[in-house]
């Protein structure tokens, strides 16, 4: 590895808030225990149901989570971006992988393997205080969701899902903002826990407001103030969940609650 590699990879676990708090050596002795991976586009990263071994960093590319359902239906959870962590299920003992994760672009990523991750949660006890942070805030933001689920209008879960996709994966356009992930009206409604005719009759109507404006799997906000006015004010969670790194900036949660 040269040393402008090395140090891409050194940044990219400094970032990631399992590592976060780390000295330069502690850092160096977790990249050590790495190894780098290259998945081609539509390679299955982790697959659901299948020993849970490794855990690991996206260094580059995207990639999608998704779940099949106890009636054989296969649902999106949610998308994740250079710099994710995934699979820290893997430090314990006899634990399958309860998502499949597949590659929506070239990806590479940071790969330890379950024993070494427990190995180094032995030895810098930081790392497993991060990991016990991670899974009280996911915890949070789970309870969030439902209670959005519960109580908030589809309009409002879809606008904020399209908002937080366009932040981590926006580029601007003339039009406005357009959302560079492959995303179904389909994909929407599962991110949302909603039924399709709903989120299809929901942006038909944006479309016709000038609100968005979409393709073949491709939304783009045209009129982010009123995107934002149909979001409101969204229900305050720890300053993680909204980080570009770590737990939830997308709507990780299950469908909680029947569809709308």
């Amino acid at each position: 590895m040269n040393e402008s590699a090395r140090s891409e990879h050194l940044i990219c676990i400094n970032n990631n808030p399992v590592f976060a708090g780390l000295s330069t050596a502690t850092t160096a002795d977790v990249l050590a225990a790495s190894r780098l991976r290259s998945i081609a586009a539509g390679g299955t990263l982790v697959a659901q149901g299948s020993v849970a071994d490794r855990f690991g960093i996206l260094f580059r590319g995207r990639a999608r989570m998704t779940q099949i359902t106890s009636d054989g239906r296969q649902i999106a959870l949610r998308y994740l971006v250079s710099g994710q962590e995934f699979g820290l299920i893997a430090v314990l003992p006899d634990m399958v992988y309860p998502v499949t994760i597949e590659a929506v672009d070239d990806c590479e990523v940071l790969c330890w393997a379950g024993v070494r991750l427990a190995e180094l949660f032995l030895r810098y006890p930081q790392i497993g205080l991060n990991a016990l942070r991670i899974m009280v805030v996911r915890n949070q933001e789970l309870q969030a969701r439902y209670r959005q689920q519960l109580t908030e209008r589809v309009e409002q879960r879809l606008a904020r899902a399209l908002l937080r996709l366009a932040v981590v994966a926006g580029e601007d356009i003339p039009q406005g903002r357009l959302i560079t992930l492959p995303l179904a009206r389909e994909d929407l409604a599962e991110l949302i826990g909603a039924t399709l005719f709903t989120v299809s009759r929901t942006l038909s109507q944006w479309e016709q407001s000038g609100i968005v404006c979409s393709g073949r799997e491709r939304i783009a906000i045209c009129r982010l103030q009123a995107l934002e006015e149909i979001a409101g004010e969204p229900e305050p969670l720890p300053a993680e969940c909204l980080a570009p790194c770590a737990l939830a900036e997308l709507l990780t949660a299950r469908r909680t609650a029947q569809p709308t």
